[in-house]
């Protein structure tokens, strides 16, 4: 039984990709390369609506229909139909908050998944919010999405620690053998990792075949806040809500720190910028596969933590939640001080073999024949300037990058008066 739920959506999502992929290309449903963006070619925005059809087709030809199927169908296609429209034409950041709004309160007064008992977090008791718990999720469901959406920065990292969040919460259904929500959190899974096949930088490829979309990033990030809530709340209570906080933890980082950046500078919390934290790995020397991986084992390490600490090692909630704040402030402090970060990765990234002496490329043209004279120094030569001073160091680079010269077009050149010091250099 759990092999159908995984076969059918992974299988299901490769079809949907490998059929919608030219008919993306042919109607320019595709995200455009700009100055913000890293890739160089127009990519299909339909890693969302693959997963979304995918999910759809493995629940139809379920027999046994999963509690607030219907409700979470009907939230999910809100979601997906307005970022269709949003990946395609663009839509203002005021209507995708009343998409986001509306499927939260599908959730929340249809299939009564909400946010009623935040835990015992000071150690005072469980905080219940009563009549309040509609507002509550309301606002931490869409903080949630755009979240998600947020960290859809480089190639995989969205679907990945989606991936870690989801696997997290089937390993806990697992543990308290809570088949409904292990089965829900099956198809997810086998989806996501369909999706990714496409979406990392594997298989020899340069850069992603296909992207989520903001149609799958507002997708992903309301199942993960709905399968979240429904593991942490009501009769159900697997886990803590600061259990759920760990789960989510890097891209509730991420998104936070940047609003609040953001708003202190004066701009809106929704503007666009080159300030997540995959792009501070970015700038401090290190490729996309490199920052995934990182940003990964991050995740995956507070995930981790989380649940060990609360389910087996039973550390009391008020000290989770207060090692999470301190977490969450020495995040912000290091992205507000990201120069540091950059200045410690470029110097442990550094090495011999990548010494800039060595490796980089010394360009000179002549502007009258426009040719290009390259020179790469051997590690000999470097050693030998290294022992004289500046003086000879340019007067040797200079000897090296002596133009070839057409007698016809250029003049003469003149006899260099340090030549006889640079062969006695040289020998």
């Amino acid at each position: 039984m759990f092999l159908i739920f995984f076969l059918m959506p992974l299988l299901a999502t490769v079809f949907f990709i490998f059929a919608l992929y030219p008919c993306a290309l042919k109607i320019g449903f595709t995200d455009k390369p700009c100055h913000r963006k890293q890739h160089q070619k127009h990519t299909p925005l339909i890693g969302g609506i693959a997963i979304y059809f995918a999910i759809l087709i493995t629940l139809f030809f379920n027999n046994n229909p999963l509690p607030n199927q219907t409700a979470f169908i009907a939230a999910a296609t809100l979601l997906v139909c307005v970022g269709l429209i949003d990946d395609y034409k663009g839509l203002g950041v005021k209507i995708r908050l009343i998409a986001q709004i509306a499927a939260v309160l599908i959730m929340a007064e249809f299939a009564h998944v909400k946010i009623s008992d935040l835990g015992d977090l000071l150690g005072l008791g469980n905080i219940r919010l009563g009549n309040y718990a509609t507002v509550f999720t309301l606002f931490a469901v869409v903080g949630g999405i755009n979240a998600f959406n947020m960290i859809d920065g480089i190639d995989g990292l969205a679907g990945s620690l989606t991936l870690i969040s989801i696997a997290s919460i089937a390993a806990i259904s697992w543990i308290f053998q809570d088949w409904v929500l292990f089965k829900f959190c099956l198809i997810f899974i086998a989806s996501i990792l369909a999706f990714l096949l496409f979406n990392l930088r594997i298989f020899g490829r340069s850069s992603a075949k296909i992207f989520l979309g903001d149609t799958g990033s507002t997708l992903l990030g309301f199942t993960v806040c709905w399968l979240s809530i429904d593991a942490s709340q009501g009769e159900k209570n697997l886990i803590t809500p600061t259990t759920v906080l760990w789960i989510i933890a890097l891209p509730l980082f991420d998104s936070v720190c940047i609003m609040l950046r953001r708003l202190r500078k004066g701009r809106s919390p929704f503007n666009p910028d080159r300030e997540h934290l995959h792009h501070v790995f970015h700038v401090a020397g290190y490729s996309i596969n490199q920052t995934l991986g990182i940003m990964l084992i991050f995740s995956f390490g507070l995930s981790f933590t989380g649940i060990i600490a609360s389910l087996f090692l039973k550390i009391p909630e008020p000290a989770l939640f207060g090692f999470f704040i301190l977490l969450f402030v020495s995040h912000y402090w290091l992205i507000d001080n990201a120069w540091m970060i950059i200045k410690i990765s470029r110097y442990l990234n550094r090495t011999k073999a990548f010494d800039r002496r060595v490796e980089n490329k010394r360009t000179e043209v002549d502007m009258r024949s426009k040719i290009d004279r390259r020179y790469i120094p051997t590690q000999q030569e470097l050693e030998k300037i290294d022992k004289y001073n500046e003086f000879f160091r340019a007067a040797l680079l200079r000897q090296h990058f002596r133009h070839e010269r057409n007698g016809q077009k250029n003049p003469k050149p003149r006899q260099n008066k340090y030549l006889h010091i640079i062969r006695k250099l040289k020998s």
